[in-house]
């Protein structure tokens, strides 16, 4: 087994075979891996790389993006038909990448709840969540980013339910086609006591996540997170600087309390000081009488703009992600260039 280039924080025992392969958009390279898993999990991960390679990424083309809004519950069956009515609206307005939002497919009363849905990430032999984002992406035509998903960690595959001890909070993202593209395994955990709500602790039931995720598409770069890792600029500096992330995708379930004083202001500032593109897609309502979630979908310009949002209720927020554009705005306003106490250097992570 060759050593691991600098960077790639997975487990050298998860992989079976190891390769390079060169991109032909742009000058850098990604790692192509196969996890050891049932059936052989195909993972793609983009290495870190110089900022100069970084920013001479090129996106290449407009796309129409939706992000979906829900109230999901503890009804598994009920909150997946509703991603698939979204999915089928966005598919009659021309989405092209359809996201959906954390616990779009469960969300409980108690953490420990969503052990009973929790599944093996295994495209060959699916659970009922996994089978349901394959259904949407080739029935559609559609790339989808769903996120998170409670996924079940390796060394407990095969316990029943009752048995587990903590899942992943995973986003995944599928081709047209159904296959996994990447999953992301969020990385700040969500424990927290808000002054006159809810206390939560999401590590109690969830192993946390040790590596950033950016990854090609027809389109852009994208860079994938959830929720909470909203608050933590420098994962975002990372995707963007070390790993050329053009578009950020951030699926949460942001609470009404914390989301009616920090949800624009945060998305906005991703979107501008990283000079990306954001979507936000949003869990809104009350999800039963321990929970309730702020909303607010939304897709944000590189200026900051919000350009498409649904306020309340379930929806969709639909705009044109102009990527092809991207390279002219950071040459107008070269922060990125500019950018001197965060660099990697010779491609490496500043650890």
């Amino acid at each position: 087994m060759p050593e691991l280039p600098r960077g790639w924080g997975q487990r050298k025992s998860e992989f079976a075979t190891l390769s390079w392969i060169r991109d032909n958009d742009a000058d850098s390279m990604v790692l192509a891996t196969r996890l050891l898993r049932r059936e052989q999990f195909c993972y793609i991960e983009c290495l870190e790389v110089s900022e100069e390679k970084a920013n001479k990424r090129v996106a290449k083309a407009t796309f129409r993006a939706a992000a979906a809004q829900l109230t999901s519950t503890d009804d598994l069956a009920a909150n997946l038909l509703k991603c698939k009515e979204l999915a089928a609206e966005a598919a009659d307005r021309g989405v092209q990448l359809l996201s959906l939002p954390e616990c779009f497919a469960f969300l409980g009363r108690h953490e420990r709840d969503k052990f009973a849905v929790a599944e093996v990430l295994d495209p060959a032999k699916p659970g009922p969540i996994l089978e349901a984002l394959q259904g949407i992406a080739r029935n559609h035509s559609m790339w989808v980013t769903a996120g998170g998903l409670p996924e079940r960690l390796d060394e407990e595959a095969e316990l029943p339910a009752a048995e587990l001890t903590r899942a992943y909070n995973t986003h995944v993202l599928l081709d047209t086609e159904g296959a996994i593209v990447a999953a992301y395994r969020k990385i700040h955990l969500f424990d927290v006591d808000i002054p006159g709500g809810a206390v939560l602790r999401e590590s109690d039931s969830t192993a946390a996540g040790n590596h950033v995720v950016v990854v090609d598409s027809p389109w852009a770069w994208l860079g994938l997170s959830i929720c909470y890792d909203l608050r933590f600029a420098e994962l975002y500096r990372r995707m963007t600087l070390d790993q050329g992330a053009q578009v950020l995708l951030i699926p949460a379930a942001f609470t009404a309390h914390t989301g009616a004083a920090h949800w624009h202001i945060l998305m906005q500032a991703r979107a501008i000081e990283n000079q990306c593109y954001v979507i936000a897609a949003a869990q809104t309502g009350r999800h039963n009488d321990k929970r309730e979630s702020f909303g607010h979908s939304l897709i944000v310009d590189p200026w900051g703009t919000v350009v498409a949002e649904v306020e309340s209720g379930d929806g969709l927020a639909v705009a044109d992600i102009d990527a092809g554009s991207l390279a002219e705005k950071r040459a107008q306003m070269p922060c990125l260039t500019h950018s001197v106490l965060r660099r990697s250097t010779e491609g490496g992570t500043n650890d």
